[in-house]
């Protein structure tokens, strides 16, 4: 982890530097490539696949040696550019998780888990 986290306008500008390399990538393939904002959802606005965003998380969790999705998070949840930016700034925020994981984290856990089966 970093001895001191990013601040939140940090946390941004890499999120959507890493989102927007992603789709400079897939637009060799698919022509244009969207500008990016705290709005913008994943999927249908950025048309992110879920590879996309695996690919998009391994990259950020190696350059700020954060995993906010582990325990704090639900990925799941995780809709837009904005709720992104939230994940890791609740990470470094210094925010524990609750006593026990949060409902959404263990469903998240669940349909993980029946998906293994």
């Amino acid at each position: 982890m970093l001895s001191q986290g990013p601040n939140a306008q940090e946390l941004q500008k890499l999120v959507v530097e890493h989102i927007s390399s992603i789709l400079e990538e897939k637009a060799a393939e698919e022509g244009k490539v969207p500008q990016v904002t705290r709005e913008n959802r994943l999927g249908p606005d950025l048309g992110l696949s879920s590879l996309d965003l695996a690919q998009l998380v391994a990259s950020l969790e190696i350059r700020l040696k954060a995993d906010p999705f582990q325990e704090l998070v639900p990925i799941t949840s995780v809709r837009t550019v904005a709720d992104l930016c939230g994940a890791y700034e609740r990470f470094f925020s210094g925010e524990k998780a609750a006593e026990g994981p949060s409902d959404a984290l263990l469903e998240s856990k669940r349909r993980a888990e029946a998906r293994r089966r």
